[in-house]
């Protein structure tokens, strides 16, 4: 089953915010956003800008897109979106645009999504998704397709996937995942494969987790994790295994880490965090440790960081971060950098971003 396409083009406004920099250890205060916003979505763009799009302040749901420019710790608001959108997803094309999916506001879930181009700044309607969705992934394979799975939509939780053809901005459905989820993680694995794990459906929390072809477009169910989780974090480590971090159970908050091998199929426990969370963001640094920043605990909503070392398989705690905060984003810039954007504090949903110095 195929949608399909159709233009709108919005225009183009700018404003651009005053950098302050306090340093504070290893972390400081970069420019504030235009907006205050969570469950928002980040990417870094080809120039080694960073653009954010969507999310909501205060339960008002936002269409607005802002750019930080790394060179000059500076947000520039750029043309907003043509739909508003929170708990969407971005994904960056092969062919420089952004690809923007889904996501909920005040009245429905959407099926809708949008490009964004860089070279001109705008925003453009392109095909509907067959379902509408909220809390799916989005992952752009190695054939140039985009595969969207899972979330939930006008009719519960969603076991289906479909494929976005960049050169047709047309959707088609692929073969439906074994178990229905939203709130899941979703990553490539190096031999082009997609691993799907955890998640939230009719049952609540989940442990398995599956594989997806792109080749044959067929799921397969894999090993279960030890540790019903969602709300949780994926990361490909450098030595290929994949490290799931945290999340929320059936009792509450996790603390367990674990490691997948896809050569084996199998899962293994690893070193716990100190503090278990979830709504946290992981990050792979450009030495290969992964960085986990904030999210909800037992002592609520935290600035606390760690550092996991995947050679010894233990987690370091280091400097926390300026602001406690939950429902944020993390990304990598190309200078090595890592920026928080956004999130919320309590009642408070947050335009603060901050950058991590690797010591």
């Amino acid at each position: 089953m195929s949608s399909s396409s159709s233009t709108r083009t919005s225009s183009s406004t700018t404003t651009t915010t005053t950098m302050t920099t306090t340093q504070q250890s290893s972390w400081s205060t970069t420019g504030s956003m235009n907006n205050a916003r969570s469950y928002h979505a980040t990417l870094i763009l080809p120039n080694g800008k960073v653009l954010v799009t969507g999310g909501n302040i205060n339960r008002t749901y936002l269409n607005s897109a802002e750019l930080y420019d790394p060179s000059t710790g500076t947000w520039t608001t750029i043309g907003s979106m043509n739909t508003v959108r929170t708990r969407h997803t971005a994904t960056m094309l092969t062919n420089g645009k952004v690809l923007v999916t889904g996501g909920l506001s005040d009245t429905s879930d959407h099926k809708t999504a949008e490009l964004y181009d860089l070279s001109t700044g705008t925003w453009t309607i392109t095909g509907s998704m067959n379902n509408s969705r909220t809390q799916h992934t989005t992952l752009m394979l190695g054939n140039g397709k985009v595969l969207v799975t899972g979330g939930f939509g006008q009719h519960g939780y969603l076991d289906t996937a479909e494929l976005y053809d960049i050169s047709t901005g047309i959707w088609a459905s692929t073969a439906s995942m074994n178990h229905a989820r939203e709130q899941h993680a979703a990553l490539m694995l190096s031999n082009g494969k997609v691993l799907v794990t955890g998640g939230s459906g009719s049952s609540g929390p989940m442990t398995s987790a599956e594989l997806y072809d792109p080749v044959t477009e067929t799921w397969v169910l894999t090993g279960n994790m030890t540790k019903e989780r969602h709300l949780h974090t994926t990361s490909l480590l450098t030595n290929g295994k994949v490290l799931v971090t945290c999340g929320y159970s059936y009792s509450g908050y996790v603390k367990e880490v674990e490691l997948y091998d896809s050569a084996t199929e199998t899962w293994s426990m690893t070193g716990s965090v100190n503090n278990a969370r979830f709504l946290h963001t992981t990050s792979i640094l450009t030495d290969g440790k992964v960085l986990i920043t904030g999210g909800r605990g037992f002592i609520g909503i935290m600035n606390s960081t760690e550092l996991y070392d995947p050679l010894t398989e233990t987690w370091t705690i280091i400097d926390s971060m300026n602001n406690a905060r939950e429902l944020h984003t993390a990304s990598i810039l190309t200078n090595g950098k890592l920026l928080i954007t956004g999130g919320r504090n309590y009642d408070d949903d947050l335009k603060s971003t901050e950058l991590y110095y690797p010591l």
